[in-house]
C-alpha cells in the first residue's frame, strides 16, 4: 500500500514536469486570471462541500489522513478548474 502511494505521487510529479498548463481567455490579462482564480478558490472553500471535505480530514492521524487530504485537494482542484471554465477560461497545455 505504501509503495502504491509513493508511486502515485512520483508519477504525478513526473507528469506535472512534462507539461505546463495555462488558462486562456480572449481579451483577458494575467491579472484577470489571477482575480478569477482567487474568486474560484474562495467559492470552493466557502461551499458546503469544501467545508465538509476539510472537516473530514481533521483530527485523523496517519496514512488515512494523507489519503483523505490528497483526495480532498484533488476534488478542490477539479472544482476550481470547473469554476474557471464557467468564467470563460480554457486550459491550454504546452509540452516542455
Amino acid at each position: 500500500m505504501r509503495s502504491w502511494i509513493i508511486l502515485t505521487i512520483v508519477g504525478n510529479l513526473l507528469l506535472l514536469g512534462c507539461a505546463e498548463v495555462r488558462y486562456v481567455k480572449a481579451g483577458a490579462t494575467q491579472e484577470d486570471f489571477e482575480t478569477d482564480k482567487v474568486d474560484c478558490h474562495n467559492q470552493i472553500l466557502m461551499s458546503p462541500s469544501g467545508v465538509a471535505l476539510t472537516r473530514s480530514t481533521m483530527g485523523r492521524p496517519g496514512v488515512g489522513q494523507g489519503i483523505a487530504t490528497q483526495s480532498a485537494n484533488q476534488q478542490a482542484h477539479r472544482d476550481v478548474e470547473r469554476c474557471l471554465e464557467e468564467k470563460g477560461w480554457a486550459r491550454e497545455t504546452e509540452s516542455k
